[in-house]
């Protein structure tokens, strides 16, 4: 299997602020990713500091996992935006624990995290 980058459009090898604004797009996608890569490595870190503890919380726990997999989604999302079609090497390679993927979403918070959010706008 090889590897190689997305093909761009035939347009630009003529016009030049086309090629600009392809690159520019390019820029800004691949910064994105970078940036929620990095947001989701920060959350499975602390997901799994939390599940070592044998005092936390079960709905912070639960809250840590729904946060992490919408982090998932996100980064998910990215790598398709960027002609990454691939994702379980990628999430093997982080580490994303099973339980995670399954959550993986904006909708799957718990919901404590959803109560608490409803309270805090009251």
């Amino acid at each position: 299997m090889s590897v190689r980058p997305p093909s761009l459009s035939e347009i630009s090898d003529k016009d030049p602020l086309a090629a600009a604004l392809e690159q520019e797009i390019f820029n800004e996608k691949a910064a994105t990713l970078s940036r929620l890569t990095k947001k989701l490595e920060t959350v499975l870190q602390a997901l799994n500091a939390a599940s070592e503890d044998p005092a936390i919380d079960p709905d912070r726990l639960e809250n840590l996992r729904a946060e992490t997999g919408e982090a998932l989604w996100h980064v998910t999302i990215q790598r398709e935006l960027c002609g990454l079609r691939q994702h379980k090497s990628f999430y093997d390679f982080m580490g994303v624990p099973g339980n995670v993927r399954l959550r993986m979403g904006p909708a799957n918070h718990s919901k404590t995290a959803i109560s608490a959010r409803n309270n805090s706008s009251s």
